[in-house]
């Protein structure tokens, strides 16, 4: 049995936002060693623990995945100088993208439509969303709860 179930997770979510995309907002698995160009949504898988108390070890997992929607906090500019639109806005912009696809009713069978090996998702649903500016960076981070279950065999 194989213990990556987060990397699996972020891999369907990682595919799945792609899949969505227009390509305005570029996507990435956390710890991607690809450079990162903005806008951007980082996807990161940070905690995970049994779904209840008394669950034992080896039962359904709880994991709460991070998207994290990034943009530059300058606006954009035409070549005169003259503002297209704002930082604020093109923040507001990629997260609607990013939310878009992930507030909805059948996320959990999007991600298994994936085929991720090895990844048997029972749930997966947005539940809060978080804006903080990072350095240079506007963040809007998306938490996504999801049950997934370890396979065995693998």
């Amino acid at each position: 049995m194989r213990w990556d179930l987060e990397e699996k997770l972020e891999d369907a979510l990682v595919s799945y936002l792609i899949s969505q995309s227009d390509g305005s907002v570029r996507i990435f698995a956390a710890w991607d060693r690809d450079e990162r160009q903005y806008p951007c949504a980082v996807v990161h898988v940070a905690e995970s623990g049994p779904v209840s108390e008394p669950a034992a070890w080896h039962d359904s997992r709880e994991l709460m995945a991070q998207v994290a929607v990034m943009t530059e906090g300058a606006d954009e500019v035409d070549s005169d100088a003259r503002t297209i639109r704002t930082a604020r806005q093109r923040n507001a912009d990629a997260r609607s993208e990013i939310m878009n696809a992930l507030a909805i009713a059948d996320l959990n069978a999007q991600l298994v439509l994936q085929d991720v090996p090895d990844l048997a998702l029972s749930m997966a649903q947005v539940t809060t969303t978080q804006r903080t500016v990072e350095n240079q960076y506007l963040v809007t981070t998306i938490n996504v709860e999801c049950i997934v279950e370890p396979v065995t065999g693998s």
